[in-house]
């Protein structure tokens, strides 16, 4: 996803170190809220371990947000004709692994889901599965966070930063 501004139609120009940091940031930051807000934790450490993981994933997004209007995003997303040569093959490589990557990633959700309800259902072991609105809310966002950031993802850290004058 790119936003483009009037102030900035190619995207805000951020260095390639602080792309890599907000993306560290986004796929740390967002599970990790995710798991914090629903936990089955009672008492007072509940409500703390949900403020904290709500605070995580509003910094996710906010991570997301900064990336979105980003010229790396924008390369990205921008329509072939609106590219040059080097952005389109880099973009086109970016994406190839992205979708590689992220197939994997729902290929191991859906295998992990069959056989924890499995086993679960044979009585072996009862491991973690969604089971809540909330759950799946959570788990859908974050593919719906990843499949906009992994091609720019990639394309950041294959990025060579720019050599010192």
């Amino acid at each position: 996803m790119f936003i483009r501004s009037k102030a900035h139609p190619y995207g805000r120009m951020l260095s390639i170190e602080t792309v890599r940091l907000l993306m560290i940031l986004l796929y740390l930051f967002y599970p990790l809220g995710c798991i914090l807000q629903l936990a089955p934790v009672s008492g007072d450490a509940e409500k703390w371990l949900a403020g904290g993981g709500l605070l995580m994933v509003v910094a996710a997004l906010i991570a997301f947000a900064v990336l979105a209007g980003s010229s790396l995003q924008r390369q990205v997303q921008e329509p072939e004709s609106e590219l040059d040569e080097r952005e389109s093959s880099e973009r086109n490589r970016a994406a190839f692994q992205a979708h590689s990557v992220f197939s994997a990633i729902v290929l191991m959700g859906v295998l992990y889901m069959m056989l924890t309800t499995d086993m679960a259902e044979a009585g072996k072991l009862d491991l973690w599965r969604p089971v809540t609105g909330a759950h799946w809310n959570a788990i859908f966002g974050g593919l719906i966070l990843l499949s906009f950031t992994l091609p720019g993802a990639v394309l950041a850290f294959r990025k060579a930063p720019p050599a010192e004058a």
